[in-house]
């Protein structure tokens, strides 16, 4: 399992988890550390420089394995505070979104701090290598969040941006398990990042009573609002997802999709544990996933589920096509 990426990142397990709004903390990014993969400090979640850093600490004396931070740039503040913060504690690897990290790579690349950008399609990838990133997270249409306008499938996406950039691409999208690794690598890829299966570990800190209603989950019970201001999200569907998707066909302004849309009903939502207080990004995966294990457990089933797939593929009933 060691290539480019698990090089870049320093980390056993070509595995990582993705950029979370208020669940990437110290619980599930240590935990995702000490068990080979690679976490993720969510600087979106925190409210200042500070409560980052002192999050980041907590994350240090629980492992001493290596993780990085995810800045999505410029979609709900200004980041450069906590481009500051990932500086002065050191991260060695930060993954943006968003928009373009251009404006902060010379201050990255200055620091010797690795960058790996989310694109959804090839052009954006083909920016990313020119500006000096050192990998690319390729996002295809079934993700949870943001798959960015006439998403596609990460089956196509995969080949599309390998062929056409020489930095390593990691997927991201609709995987939950290690039969996904395998079949993103056999596309190209060198890793992949998952956000949902995350979600659903017992390290994370999202509301107990959300997390059994995932567990009933199908993969039709997942939507795409905002499409009316440009930032197409899937969602879990809720009654609150089924209003804002009514408002978006009246026209209305952003500022009457905020009330349900916004981080104060998301945090609410995750306080209470009540779904119909916010919207909450989720991939189709859902529909898959049946448990809630611990990170730890995770990993070695995803390891293993991989490992069962290459031998597989190898084995001579097969083909020899395969082993060639």
């Amino acid at each position: 399992m060691n290539n480019k990426v698990t090089e870049l990142l320093g980390v056993k397990y070509p595995i990582i988890q993705g950029g979370l709004f208020q669940l990437g903390k110290s619980s599930l990014v240590s935990a995702v550390a000490e068990a080979g993969g690679f976490g993720l400090i969510t600087a979106g979640s925190y409210k200042n420089k500070q409560q980052m850093l002192d999050d980041i600490d907590r994350v240090k004396q629980k492992t001493d394995q290596p993780f990085g931070v995810n800045i999505a740039i410029g979609i709900r503040q200004d980041m450069d505070e906590y481009v500051e913060g990932v500086i002065e504690a050191e991260i060695p690897v930060v993954f943006t979104s968003g928009y373009s990290p251009k404006k902060y790579m010379r201050q990255f690349m200055d620091n010797n701090i690795k960058v790996f950008h989310v694109v959804p399609n090839v052009k954006f990838a083909k920016k990313a290598e020119e500006l000096g990133c050192s990998g690319v997270v390729a996002v295809g249409r079934d993700c949870g969040g943001h798959p960015g306008k006439n998403a596609k499938s990460i089956q196509h996406l995969i080949p599309e941006i390998v062929s056409s950039v020489n930095i390593p691409v990691i997927a991201a999208g609709g995987f939950y398990n290690g039969k996904g690794l395998a079949m993103a690598q056999i596309l190209g890829a060198e890793a992949v990042q998952y956000g949902t299966r995350f979600v659903m570990t017992a390290e994370c800190p999202l509301h107990e009573n959300i997390k059994q209603l995932f567990l009933t989950a199908t993969d039709e019970d997942t939507t795409i609002i905002k499409k009316s201001i440009g930032k197409p999200n899937r969602v879990y569907k809720s009654l609150v997802s089924d209003k804002v998707l009514e408002l978006e066909a009246q026209k209305v302004s952003i500022e009457e999709l905020l009330p349900y849309i916004g981080g104060k009903a998301y945090k609410r939502m995750l306080q209470t544990g009540d779904i119909n207080n916010g919207v909450i990004s989720l991939g189709n995966c859902i529909g898959f996933i049946e448990d809630i294990p611990t990170v730890g457990k995770l990993m070695q089933n995803l390891v293993k589920e991989y490992e069962k797939a290459i031998h597989r593929l190898k084995s001579p009933r097969n083909g020899s096509a395969i082993n060639n």
